[in-house]
């Protein structure tokens, strides 16, 4: 009796290509992970090397955030390699509001102190509450009738803003 043996040891690690990258306005925007982003896993041996969700690291930054999304490529001998995906968290859009509506008094004495609470409707797609802020007030230099025109600022938490008028 003649006995052989051989050996099957695959140490060949699996291929994958970078998940594409991804932007996004908000935090709120960001994908839920999804192991179906690696799109070519491949193994010399194993027909379909198992892909799984490792973890999400940010930058710590904000405007731009970017989060590096990790997956993993495992084939049926444990060889593994990590593939990762950027993701941009980068709001470019500039809040909203409406301007206040106009004022008209007798008298230089009766113009109303500026008040931000005149501004009523400021939104934004990622700050839940943007801040308004008084920018000053300019006279059109006539008198009877004067023209004042009060500018507001309404800015968000990545500094995207826009000035309303009253």
């Amino acid at each position: 009796n003649v006995t052989q043996t051989i050996t099957i040891d695959d140490t060949t690690n699996p291929t994958a290509s970078n998940p594409a990258a991804v932007t996004v306005q908000c935090i709120a925007d960001v994908p839920a992970s999804n192991i179906a982003a690696v799109t070519d896993e491949a193994d010399n041996c194993t027909a379909a090397p198992t892909v799984a969700f490792v973890g999400d690291v940010s930058d710590g930054n904000t405007c731009p955030e970017v989060i590096t999304r990790t997956y993993s490529v495992t084939d049926d001998c444990g060889n593994a390699i990590n593939v990762t995906q950027t993701i941009t968290v980068d709001d470019t859009t500039n809040p909203t509001a409406s301007n206040p509506a106009a004022v008209t008094v007798q008298c230089a004495a009766d113009v109303p102190a500026s008040d931000v609470s005149v501004v009523t409707d400021e939104a934004d797609n990622c700050t839940a509450a943007p801040v308004v802020a008084f920018v000053g007030d300019v006279s059109d230099g006539n008198t009877c009738p004067e023209v004042i025109t009060r500018t507001y600022s309404v800015t968000d938490a990545c500094g995207n803003a826009i000035n309303v008028t009253q």
